[in-house]
């Protein structure tokens, strides 16, 4: 098992490794966000979790712990999980731009800036 980022991706093969070197790079080219590794995969943080992405069997998930919040910013944001976590499905390389990226972490850079670290907050039932 991956015990960081690097290692997570370099696990992967084909589409879905390009995809999450290009996602971790646009990630981390928002101010503000630090690189970890929890839950098994990598976590994207300022003050608390923002984002995260994981590859499954057949498509990567790039979820948002505030994405339920961004739903104006991205409508293709498919609710999910606790908190107010929305996620993005995909499943090709390039099907997501470096804007659409940069938009949504900033946003949640933004969110946990003004309303604090989401997993602080009830979960959603």
């Amino acid at each position: 098992m991956a015990k960081t980022v690097d290692d997570y991706i370099a696990g992967l093969g084909g589409w879905q490794a390009e995809a999450l070197v290009a996602l971790r790079r646009d990630i981390l080219s928002v101010d503000g966000i630090t690189e970890t590794f929890k839950w098994g995969h990598p976590v994207y943080e300022s003050n608390g979790p923002v984002c995260l992405f994981k590859a499954h069997k057949s498509h990567v998930a790039f979820a948002l712990w505030r994405g339920a919040e961004m739903k104006s910013l991205e409508p293709k944001l498919e609710e999910n999980g606790s908190f107010l976590m929305a996620s993005l499905k995909l499943q090709g390389p390039g099907e997501l731009k470096t804007a659409v990226v940069t938009k949504l972490v900033a946003a949640g850079v933004a969110l946990n800036a003004e309303k604090g670290d989401p997993t602080k907050e009830p979960k959603r039932t």
